[in-house]
């Protein structure tokens, strides 16, 4: 069933635009990845999903209600969850005090012991470091850690940017894992904006990639991992 829908949506940066005429669909309960190389405007694409950046045409609807020109606090509420690329901690707080920064919304406040169990045991790791400062630790704990906020925040949707970006391999699986995990076991839908193809498309259900601001490819990820275009532009092949 399709929860998001985005229909010929056109963004930019002031008078540069950076979206041209974008439209794809996110099924719920998915892995949907979003892939292309920088420059592409995957990253502009979650920004506009999730409200800090308005189409000047176009529109996105989530579960059959237009979003496109709501604010962003209301659509997190709706919970659509946006986990930056980057990570965007608060260093000089506590592993803990960042995950108690996701659960500010009505919904979120009410399951929060609930949801930070699920964080402490999909990364056990952050329960073991919950008093240490968020800006002492690890690249790969550092995302477990945004990656939590987001789970915290009571997500329907979580929109992942770039999260294996900088983690030595073994991380990166670990992350992958986790992705995997937070979609087949608590049923949230994941979007995935990712450079690393392989990683991605082994977890994802479906794929989109993006060139110059356009939505060029589109299918099951098996399908598009064999796709020559994909091969030669991505995998070298």
């Amino acid at each position: 069933m399709s929860l998001i829908n985005i229909n010929n949506i056109s963004v930019g940066y002031g008078e540069i635009q950076v979206l041209f005429d974008v439209s794809l669909e996110v099924r719920e309960g998915e892995i949907l990845s979003i892939v292309g190389a920088n420059g592409a405007g995957k990253s502009t694409l979650l920004k506009t999903i999730s409200g800090l950046l308005t189409p000047s045409q176009g529109e996105i609807v989530f579960a059959g209600e237009t979003i496109s020109r709501q604010p962003a606090d209301e659509i997190v509420g709706k919970g659509l969850i946006h986990v930056p690329e980057g990570r965007r901690l608060f260093s000089l707080m506590t592993v803990l005090e960042n995950l108690e920064l996701g659960a500010f919304s009505p919904n979120a406040r009410h399951r929060f012991e609930q949801n930070l169990t699920e964080v402490y045991a999909l990364f056990p790791r952050l329960a073991e470091r919950k008093t240490q400062l968020a800006g002492t630790l690890s690249g790969g704990e550092q995302q477990m850690v945004a990656i939590g906020r987001g789970i915290m925040a009571q997500p329907k949707v979580m929109m992942l940017d770039e999260p294996s970006l900088g983690l030595a391999p073994v991380l990166k699986k670990d992350i992958f894992a986790a992705i995997r995990k937070i979609a087949r076991e608590y049923g949230v839908t994941i979007i995935l904006v990712e450079q690393d193809l392989i990683n991605s498309m082994a977890i994802s259900d479906r794929a989109y990639v993006m060139e110059q601001g356009q939505i060029v490819l589109e299918g099951s990820s098996g399908d598009l991992l064999n796709d020559p275009h994909v091969k030669a532009a991505y995998l070298g092949v």
